[in-house]
């Protein structure tokens, strides 16, 4: 980090611990005595009690792998893995890298291979629930970060230095949009010239087992692991950000998904507009066309 700004730096210096249950990273002078994000009405608490692992723990016992999704475009992940387990992307341009997403522990090799592709200039996250160790990534390359003030309770391991309102593009061609809904500051990465929307929670998917960059589902929730839908103003401000965006394919926090874009979702976001709003699984072939709104 760049300390010279911050008058209480030294807060960036206590270690950080990872919660066995959902995935979220604390820092603490000790184990803390519970998890946040956990106690959240989005997530359950651990039924046995909480578990805390330190990062050299979190290292040994998830391994972290990396591949190219497509050129220049590498995604981290840690397999086997507790808490939510979410992935980490690694978008590179001529004007720089972001990293969008958080995996859930970056071991040293990860970090020395991201230090050969250039390191990360602009470091960003559609939600808590993503965060993943940010932190690593921000201690190592010392990146800007862009997060959306709605989430700042959640961001005390890391150093917000970008915060923006509702639409930010912090390195050309890719942009930051607000959507909130699932989380206050709940944020996509839209990359103009792959035409993939980085969508963090607010699509999920259920993925053919014979092809698994293929969905044959989609949904939308305000809490995954509850079964909560969203509301009818939530789904909207979802359709008016979708809508000017042509993204042919929808990468989670999860999936990597080939088969469906702006049509599938503003099919999904339009029948429930039309009916109630709900958190189940639509199949992809039984969705109604739909074109975004003009005017």
């Amino acid at each position: 980090m760049s300390p010279g700004y911050l008058p209480f730096a030294g807060a960036l210096d206590l270690p950080a611990f990872f919660c066995d249950n959902c995935g979220f990273w604390q820092r603490h002078f000790e184990a803390p005595p519970a998890c946040p994000l956990c106690l959240d009405a989005r997530h359950v608490v651990p039924q046995t009690g909480w578990s805390f692992r330190t990062l050299a723990e979190a290292q040994a016992l998830y391994p972290c792998h990396w591949e190219e999704l497509e050129p220049g475009l590498w995604r981290f992940w840690n397999e086997p893995v507790s808490g939510i387990g979410s992935m980490s992307y690694l978008l590179q341009g001529p004007a720089g890298n972001l990293m969008f997403e958080g995996c859930a522990a970056f071991s040293p090799e990860a970090l020395a291979f991201i230090a050969d592709l250039g390191g990360v200039q602009v470091l960003a996250a559609s939600h808590p629930h993503s965060y993943g160790a940010l932190w690593q990534v921000q201690d190592r390359f010392d990146p800007e970060l862009a997060l959306h003030p709605g989430d700042l309770a959640w961001s005390g391991a890391v150093c917000v230095t970008w915060p923006f309102d509702a639409v930010l593009e912090p390195l050309p061609g890719l942009e930051l949009h607000l959507t909130a809904g699932h989380f206050d500051g709940h944020t996509v990465l839209y990359d103009r010239g792959r035409r993939i929307l980085f969508c963090g929670d607010a699509l999920k998917f259920e993925l053919d087992p014979a092809d698994r960059r293929r969905a044959t589902t989609i949904s939308t929730h305000k809490a995954f692991v509850r079964g909560i839908p969203m509301t009818p103003n939530e789904l909207r401000r979802y359709r008016d950000v979708f809508a000017p965006l042509d993204f042919r394919q929808t990468f989670t926090p999860f999936e990597q998904v080939t088969n469906s874009g702006r049509r599938e979702a503003l099919a999904l976001i339009d029948s429930m507009l039309a009916s109630r709003p709900h958190a189940r699984p639509a199949p992809l072939a039984e969705l109604p066309r739909a074109e975004p709104m003009r005017g």
